[in-house]
């Protein structure tokens, strides 16, 4: 079976295709107010780095030395069971994009910490104004653990 990248439908409209062609999975809102908030306590970090060459894996936020990695999952592209609702457009190919997302993550995830690496998964809508310094916070007991 070919990937699914490759199997992709065409867009339904041009609106679609502008929206696709734009998103390009970093460097989102959630992000940079997480970013923030860990500088603000003093934190330096690397952002949207591999975190080993042999792991094609990328992490939103990584501190190299305590081994820590934080993942912001954007609520659609990661299946959020709150927020994730099914494209009425090509649902099939949708669901099994997502799908294969989730299985990608939690492979990620588990071969990431088989290599001692501490791993945080937070989705997009959990960093919020009012959750952030509890989150950072997390973060920073991770670090010094």
């Amino acid at each position: 079976m070919s990937s699914i990248r490759k199997r992709a439908p065409k867009a339904s409209s041009e609106r679609v295709r502008f929206v696709m062609q734009r998103n390009v999975g970093h460097e989102t809102e959630p992000e940079m107010k997480l970013r923030s908030a860990l500088h603000k306590l003093g934190l330096r970090f690397r952002k949207d780095c591999n975190l080993e060459s042999k792991l094609k894996i990328k992490a939103d936020i990584v501190f190299p030395k305590p081994q820590v990695c934080v993942f912001v999952d954007g609520c659609f592209w990661h299946g959020c069971p709150l927020h994730f609702k099914v494209p009425k457009t090509h649902s099939a190919w949708w669901k099994e994009k997502i799908d294969d997302n989730k299985r990608r993550d939690l492979r990620q995830t588990r071969a990431l910490k088989r290599r001692g690496w501490k791993v945080l998964r937070l989705w997009e809508h959990e960093i919020t104004e009012k959750r952030l310094s509890k989150i950072s916070v997390k973060i920073k007991n991770l670090i010094n653990a």
